[in-house]
């Protein structure tokens, strides 16, 4: 296998100390001298601060060891201290060379760079192997060092970098929202989406349930959050406005195109695409985005084909399997957009803690949004009424109510500062296929003590099936059951 060497321009230790001239006895040299052998080329590292210093390692390497190919490689760090984006950069790097076993020289270079080839080697899934240089007093032979590679297959790393990652992501997450207890799972399955490359996802639930927030979660935890998100409703727009709006077009290719414009999937290239209300969009444009997914081209209004590299994020809330039954909508573009599927659950269903723990979120970011210098005081009853209410608009609808009550309200709220929704309380009827199928699975598991085969050969539908609406419609078994099916 081809293999490929990547380092740091180590700043201390590849140049004497006082100067700019390179260090002969540093580490990369070392390495060019004992260790270099059948290498197809060596990447060198650098920071935008430290382009000199690599243009000046690079060309004495290649003055004493003129086989050797070696390239300096910027890499846009701004602040070398910050894990998460010496972390993020370096990832994409390694991601461009999939097809190279890499070596990555692991002495040059600061502790967080250091750390940042640890996180990559445990989690990116690369040909990568850690190599380190031994000190000479340590070696076996007393006049070159050994090179030893890193194991890391018995230690803590792989698991503590999985808590750092969650960590980092959520740290990030509550900058723009509230992740309950609810719905932790279902943000650890979108930070396992982040952590791959590039496969499309599809976020599933009612309007208001936060199918933005979660792309957002997957963007900014990806390679590509240094990249723009750019998000479209695809619904109420004519195929021709969508096309334009996605594609982007050339001047005078319509009557009123004076300019050029470009589209959502240029202006998002190298990040991500969210396209909401997937489900609501032509035969045509289907056709056209299923092109898109396949050759990862677009076509420009009035231009040529061009290649784009994006992340396509689709989110609905409809239900497409069935929309293909009816043939409103194409199975295969079903299966290229979800490769993998996320589905947030509708507010009713939260548990109580937690419902009052995203109603305590929003009473307490919503004075700085609305410039009010007070947080809301809710009397037991206004509470009550609060957690209690059945929220058709989901979780945006809360966060509405609350900052109606900062506009319209005073400091003190009772119940009859509240909405009359909220006090009404009245469900609208709910005539759907998916809630009479819910409702009438319930139904059965009840009857049948909760046993999955026995409701299964009551509905006369395969335990797997039963088991797959189980998981569609959130239906849990009871903790008494101490999971025997």
């Amino acid at each position: 296998m081809t293999r490929v060497l990547v380092s740091w321009t180590a700043t201390t230790h590849d140049f004497i100390p006082g100067s700019n001239e390179v260090n002969t006895m540093g580490p990369t040299c070392t390495f060019h001298k004992h260790h270099y052998h059948n290498y197809q080329q060596h990447y060198i590292l650098f920071t935008p601060d430290k382009k000199h210093l690599a243009e000046q390692l690079t060309e004495a390497i290649s003055r004493e060891f003129p086989l050797h190919v070696v390239y300096d490689k910027q890499i846009d760090i701004n602040d070398i201290s910050n894990l998460f984006e010496v972390k993020t950069q370096v990832e994409k790097f390694l991601l461009d060379l999939p097809d190279y076993g890499i070596d990555i020289f692991f002495s040059p270079g600061s502790s967080i760079m250091q750390v940042s080839w640890y996180i990559c080697h445990t989690t990116l899934g690369l040909k990568t192997r850690l190599l380190q240089l031994k000190r000479i007093e340590h070696s076996v032979n007393k006049f070159t060092p050994d090179l030893v590679s890193i194991d890391f297959k018995h230690s803590e790393v792989p698991r503590l970098t999985y808590m750092y990652q969650q960590s980092m992501a959520y740290s990030h997450a509550k900058k723009e929202g509230k992740i309950v207890r609810y719905l932790k799972n279902i943000y650890d399955d979108a930070l396992k989406v982040a952590n791959t490359i590039d496969v499309t996802a599809l976020i599933t639930g009612l309007s208001g349930t936060g199918k933005e927030l979660l792309a957002k979660f997957i963007h900014n935890n990806s390679t590509r959050s240094n990249k723009p998100f750019r998000a479209i409703n695809c619904s109420g727009f004519s195929d021709n406005l969508l096309e334009s709006r996605l594609f982007g077009f050339e001047a005078g290719s319509f009557t009123d195109a004076k300019k050029a414009y470009k589209g959502i999937f240029e202006q998002a290239n190298g990040g991500t695409v969210f396209l909401d209300e997937i489900g609501d969009i032509s035969d045509y444009m289907q056709q056209v985005l299923l092109r898109v997914l396949q050759t990862k081209e677009i076509e420009v209004l009035g231009g040529h084909t061009r290649k784009i590299n994006v992340r396509i994020i689709a989110a609905t809330n409809k239900n497409l399997e069935l929309a293909c039954v009816k043939g409103k909508f194409r199975w295969d573009l079903v299966y290229r957009l979800s490769v993998t599927h996320l589905h947030l659950p509708p507010l009713e269903q939260y548990p109580k803690q937690d419902k009052k723990e995203l109603l305590n979120f929003f009473i307490n970011t919503k004075p700085a949004q609305i410039g009010r210098n007070y947080v809301l005081e809710l009397s037991p009853e206004a509470e009550e009424a609060l957690l209690n209410y059945y929220y058709p608009g989901n979780i945006r609808e809360m966060e509405n109510i609350i900052s109606r009550l900062y506009v319209f309200g005073t400091q003190s709220i009772g119940l009859r500062d509240l909405p009359a929704p909220v006090l009404e309380n009245k469900p609208l009827t709910d005539l759907s296929l998916d809630t009479f199928e819910k409702k009438h699975i319930l139904k059965v598991l009840k009857h049948k003590n909760y046993n999955m085969a026995q409701a299964a050969a009551v509905l006369n539908i395969a335990l797997n099936t039963l088991k797959n609406k189980m998981a569609k419609f959130n239906i849990k078994i009871p903790n008494k059951n101490n999971g025997k099916l």
